[in-house]
């Protein structure tokens, strides 16, 4: 029994909350699709955008986490509304979970429509729960059967971002029911408290189209803040997409993506891990699809 409540509570530790809860975030929220970190960029421009991706972390450890996600974000034409989707799943040694979550985005525009002001709110369900054909010692123990008589329990995200043609602001607060009623079973992880971030894109004429640096600092409970700096590179008229961010964790994460006709693109990347697990395991892996269609 000892032992299995050591197991269990060992793996609540490795598992994460939608998006952030791991030190290093899925990478595609950086530049390929913001809406994951962020209620309020959804549905900027008119049409339709559908994101999928697939991170496998700390590669070489058993019960390692294991995280998919779908959204799809849409602009209504002629109006100032974006509505999203999202189903995230994830998986930790066995401890599992599945959130979904609709969204409601409203941009404001300022200065003639030249910036905007943007505000986004997720709201959805949560389920967690304990795979038993991977739970090792005694089924009958009341840590495990406890666990998994947790209800599906409501939960949400609230943004806002400031926009130019060149200069993004914007702030996130994610998973509102833990920060709003904090839940002691649910609060053994690392999880996100918030998400701030600024960037700005530089234009040229040259084979590299833009530049754009980003600055992001996301608040973690139980943990020092962190602090990731990046830069995205379009090269090619859009073809080509390059990427590096470095996070404050001792962690590097770089990709390498390619557009087709502005309209379907794929984004590997890589993270290296944190400066506390590079003697444990060979890093984190991402693939990222997005297929959009503009009105």
């Amino acid at each position: 029994m000892r032992k299995l409540k050591c197991y269990i509570v060992g793996l609540l530790f490795l598992c994460i909350t939608p998006v952030f809860a791991q030190l290093n975030p899925m990478g595609s929220i950086y530049y390929q699709n913001q809406f994951l970190a962020n209620p309020a960029m959804a549905g900027l421009a008119p049409g339709l955008n559908l994101n999928a991706a697939f991170k496998t972390q700390w590669v070489g450890v058993d019960g390692a986490p294991k995280i998919q996600y779908l959204t799809g974000d849409y602009g209504l034409t002629d109006t100032k509304v974006g509505l999203g989707v999202l189903f995230y799943n994830e998986g930790a040694g066995a401890i599992n979970r599945t959130r979904a979550t609709v969204t409601y985005a409203y941009h404001l525009p300022l200065n003639g429509e030249a910036n905007f002001l943007d505000f986004g709110l997720s709201a959805g369900i949560m389920n967690e729960w304990v795979d038993l054909g991977k739970a090792k010692g005694d089924l009958d123990d009341d840590v495990l059967n406890s666990f998994n008589d947790r209800r599906l329990y409501l939960d949400g995200d609230f943004g806002v971002a400031y926009r130019t043609d060149k200069l993004t602001l914007q702030g996130a607060l994610p998973n509102l029911k833990r920060f709003f009623k904090r839940d002691v079973l649910r609060n053994v992880v690392d999880r996100s408290i918030y998400f701030i971030a600024a960037g700005y894109k530089f234009n040229t004429n040259k084979v590299v189209n833009s530049i754009e640096p980003k600055l992001v600092y996301r608040g973690v409970q139980n943990y020092d803040g962190i602090f990731d700096a990046g830069v995205n590179l379009q090269i090619l008229d859009d073809k080509l997409m390059l990427n590096g961010i470095y996070h404050s964790t001792n962690s590097f994460t770089g990709g390498f993506g390619a557009n087709y006709k502005n309209q379907f693109s794929l984004l590997f990347q890589y993270t290296t891990n944190t400066s506390k697990m590079q003697n444990y395991s060979n890093g984190e892996f991402e693939v990222g699809l997005k297929y959009s269609i503009k009105n």
